[in-house]
């Protein structure tokens, strides 16, 4: 016989993207809902992203309809057969739903990213001029009153996971530094839907930690919280909601289950797999285990959050004109410019003699690159650090890194002749339309805007690996967030969505916003089906 300390509709575990849309969702519909955060701030991973959602079918976009046959068939291209259509078109369609409902109990607000093409934009049904990403609105911060400073962020420096001033402008997620109190990208959206929550009494509590569901004969109907000292035991009368992130902090799991090396997280150090271990204690199917978002990331000397190693995305560094990135051997295996999940393949090529080939890698670009543009937030008229490798010529770069100076220097030679014709035979960089984006935003051409030859010494080199921003795998699901037993049937009152569930669209990332956009439908769903539950 468990003793009750707390009774509730329900309750929602994790308060990201996922966690806080169901728990708006859930109130709304009628029901009473606690959410309880792990960490001290709420927002977790959600909080310090770009903000952005994908949601690839819907009227917003200037030039009409986006349609659903569309979205179909792109998400189809690049599934490689790892995709439930089902699931898939479960989250094409709910979009715009989610959209209005959010926008109409919160002060989240979305608008479109304009121009932000998809990422594999010359697939069957792709957007090469964008249209279904979609960024949040800047939200007036003071509006959560003592919440203000609640939200998760990272230290106020170039990274922020990669969204550094000049990747915010790109996201369109730039605000007038002397408009007030504003924040923007994740923060904006995470406050936008705590907003809402609060508005309707609903306050997180943080520093809660759930460590397990309780079940009976007819399913799940708590769970045990430990907060500080103490814990206690809440009742959930209609269920219980997952939106605890994935397991990309917790070094067994990563070991266990993905296909390939994962250097580091670029998340917060929160997620830990807390949720799929829950789940599977009761039973849970699992799917898309080996799956992650990933990123490539690069790491600072002595750089730490909380405690923890800290990983950061590169985007810009490996785009613009004058850098690629080579393997011990010195020779490309990628295109770098190209979208950041399809990167981890080559990272993760298994040489039966070499093992992981391109594990590690470098970045390698010269003084015209550092003068241009900088590097990793050291600034052009700066010097370069030490761990920068520079050096006066190629061999020196060799003895510096390991990298193999004879093979580099056939690489740039080949490279070199390439750029010249504003091509790239071997792996296709500045022949997308996505390639470019994130590249020189002077240059005329395409090609130009990321292409570049590497001649002018001094050289350098920073290592890259593969990371991930989250996992993708988890309980398996119905389309309303019902997680399903290893029988098939789904566990009563058991729901999960975000990272914390299985990925609904397998292998593929549609475009800028493709974790939170179907995180937020998932969620959505998610809340009407435990608040429809009777209790």
């Amino acid at each position: 016989m468990i003793n009750w300390d707390h009774e509730v509709d329900v309750v929602v575990l994790g308060s990201g993207g996922a966690g806080l849309t169901s728990a708006l969702t859930a109130a709304v519909n009628g029901a009473s809902v606690e959410v309880y955060e792990k960490a001290a701030t709420v927002g977790g991973t959600t909080a310090v992203s770009g903000g952005i959602i994908w949601i690839p079918a819907h009227d917003r976009a200037a030039e009409g309809e986006l349609t659903v046959e569309d979205a179909m068939s792109y998400l189809r291209a690049q599934s490689l057969g790892f995709m439930d259509d089902d699931m898939v078109d479960t989250f094409v369609r709910t979009g715009p739903e989610m959209l209005d409902f959010v926008e109409a109990h919160s002060e989240l607000q979305f608008e479109v990213a304009e121009g932000f093409p998809d990422y594999k934009p010359e697939l069957p049904g792709g957007r090469p001029s964008g249209g279904r990403s979609l960024n949040a609105k800047p939200f007036d911060r003071s509006r959560l009153g003592e919440w203000s400073e609640r939200v998760t962020s990272f230290p106020a420096d170039f990274s922020n996971v990669g969204i550094d001033a000049e990747t915010r402008a790109r996201i369109h997620a730039s605000v007038d530094e002397d408009s007030g109190d504003y924040c923007v990208a994740g923060t904006a959206l995470v406050s936008g839907l705590l907003k809402g929550l609060l508005d309707l009494g609903i306050a997180p509590h943080t520093n809660a930690r759930a460590v397990e569901l309780f079940a009976d004969a007819l399913g799940i109907t708590g769970v045990r919280i430990t907060q500080g000292d103490g814990e206690f035991n809440v009742r959930a009368r209609r269920g219980v909601v997952l939106g605890t992130g994935g397991f990309e902090w917790d070094q067994k799991l990563v070991e266990a289950y993905l296909r390939g090396p994962m250097r580091g997280a670029v998340s917060p150090p929160n997620n830990t797999g807390d949720g799929l271990r829950m789940a599977m204690a009761h039973g849970a199917d699992l799917a898309n285990m080996a799956e992650a978002w990933w990123v490539p990331i690069v790491q600072l000397p002595g750089d730490t959050f909380e405690g923890h190693p800290r990983s950061r995305s590169v985007r810009l560094e490996r785009t613009r004109p004058r850098s690629i990135i080579v393997n011990r051997a010195g020779k490309r295996f990628l295109n770098e410019a190209g979208e950041y999940n399809s990167m981890a393949g080559p990272f993760h090529f298994l040489d039966p003699k070499l093992g992981y080939a391109n594990d590690p890698a470098w970045i390698v670009f010269d003084s015209q690159h550092f003068k241009r543009y900088g590097f990793l937030g050291v600034l052009p008229e700066e010097e370069a650090p030490d761990w920068f490798a520079p050096s006066a010529d190629l061999t020196e770069l060799g003895e510096k890194t390991g990298i193999d100076a004879d093979g580099l220097a056939a690489t740039l030679a080949a490279w070199n002749d390439n750029v010249a014709h504003e091509q790239d035979p071997d792996f296709g960089r500045g022949s997308s339309a996505y390639d470019g984006y994130w590249g020189d935003a002077l240059a005329t051409t395409s090609a130009g805007k990321t292409l570049g030859p590497i001649d002018t010494p001094p050289y350098y080199a920073v290592p890259v690996s593969i990371g991930a921003m989250g996992t993708k795998g988890g309980p398996r699901t119905d389309r309303d967030g019902r997680v399903l037993h290893v029988s098939g049937a789904a566990i009563p009152g058991l729901f999960a969505a975000g990272n914390a569930m299985a990925g609904a669209t397998g292998k593929a990332y549609g475009g800028a916003g493709g974790t939170l956009g179907p995180a937020m439908v998932f969620g959505y769903r998610a809340g009407l089906a435990v608040s429809a539950r009777s209790s």
